[in-house]
């Protein structure tokens, strides 16, 4: 057994702290724009549907990674496919990601950054946390987790004194088929569990480890619904549809009285921890796919090609903010619900099959 292992409690928050960067541009925007006041319950309406995907990921990583069971599932020339197609999902979701946080850089803080120097500190970042074995990645994401947990869960306390009911309630019947609509934004955000999955290959076995993942699936929506509850409290369905990040126009009015005003710039600086985490999965979990399509003899270099992939998307696939928030709200949310449910679900249909024969 090799000694680079670490525990699934470790995966799990590293994987939290990761969701959180792109769980603070798609809501609760795009949610309330499909749901209007309803949109704060989104993420309990896509609660079973991610109970099932934490059930089903964990039935299929119980041995090994996701690209360990997709090559035992379906052969090494099919599974060599499957993770070719997740690992360039994965190149596309890092250019698109780093491009992203840079940008909130620009447009939230450093408005005379330049766009370049970000993207290389965020990449490069990156590519030193994917280098080293995973449980250095792992260990810091549970320095991640705590700091932005603190600093959330601070920023939720704050915001909910100013939050107005008037712009939660009322939910009438008739609009939960739009709140079933906008849990699909929630469920693109889940998506990126498959790429977390691809370490499980890592993880120790150990007692309780599903009834874990499903404590972790129900902590996530929770943690969701509170946070798209306090903005949209705070600003209203109409005028969070118009914000690109409400969570930091949020945290930019709270503060007490006489102790502190502004806390927007300690907040700020944290989420370049989630940032961090989520690049860091994404490029980890990338370079172990690359391993099962390739023969790859040092992991460095699989590293660094990635990141400079990632570069050259960043700024060449993206020509402007307007074109990339389009193609993350259409594209990147299709081809997550695909690369996350379709084809996890396809490899439990084949792994059902099997045991059948």
């Amino acid at each position: 057994m090799t000694e680079d292992q670490i525990s699934l409690r470790q995966l799990l928050t590293l994987t939290f702290a990761a969701l959180l960067s792109p769980a603070i541009r798609v809501l609760p925007g795009q949610t309330a724009a499909l749901a209007g006041t309803g949109g704060w319950l989104s993420a309990l309406a896509a609660l079973p549907v991610v109970i099932l995907l934490c059930l089903g990921l964990w039935y299929l990583c119980r041995k090994g990674g996701l690209d360990q069971a997709a090559l035992s599932l379906l052969g090494k020339p099919i599974g060599r496919g499957l993770c070719l197609l997740y690992f360039l999902w994965g190149i596309f979701l890092l250019a698109a990601n780093a491009r992203q946080c840079a940008l909130r850089f620009l447009t939230i803080s450093y408005r005379n950054g330049p766009m370049l120097l970000y993207l290389l500190v965020l990449l490069g970042t990156a590519a030193w946390l994917a280098a080293k074995p995973v449980r250095a990645l792992a260990r810091a994401g549970e320095v991640f987790f705590l700091a932005l947990a603190i600093g959330l869960g601070v920023s939720l306390a704050l915001g909910a004194f100013q939050m107005e009911a008037v712009n939660l309630l009322p939910v009438w019947v008739e609009d939960l088929p739009a709140v079933a609509g906008a849990a699909l934004p929630v469920l693109g955000l889940t998506a990126y569990l498959p790429f977390a999955a691809v370490l499980a290959g890592r993880v120790t076995r150990e007692e309780g480890s599903r009834r874990r993942v499903l404590a972790w699936g129900v902590g996530l929506c929770l943690t969701l619904t509170a946070l798209q509850a306090v903005c949209l409290g705070n600003f209203g369905p109409g005028l969070s549809v118009r914000m690109n990040t409400p969570f930091f126009m949020m945290v930019k009015g709270i503060g007490i009285e006489g102790t502190f005003q502004r806390v927007e710039s300690v907040i700020l600086a944290l989420w370049v921890l989630s940032d961090l985490a989520l690049l860091g999965l994404l490029t980890r979990a990338c370079t172990k796919m690359a391993g099962q399509i390739l023969p790859v003899k040092r992991e460095k270099w699989v590293v660094l090609t990635l990141v400079l992939l990632a570069l050259v998307g960043a700024l060449r696939l993206f020509p402007d903010a307007f074109f990339l928030n389009h193609t993350m709200e259409r594209l990147a949310l299709w081809g997550n619900l695909i690369a996350g449910f379709g084809l996890p679900a396809l490899l439990l249909l084949v792994k059902k099959l099997r045991r059948q024969e």
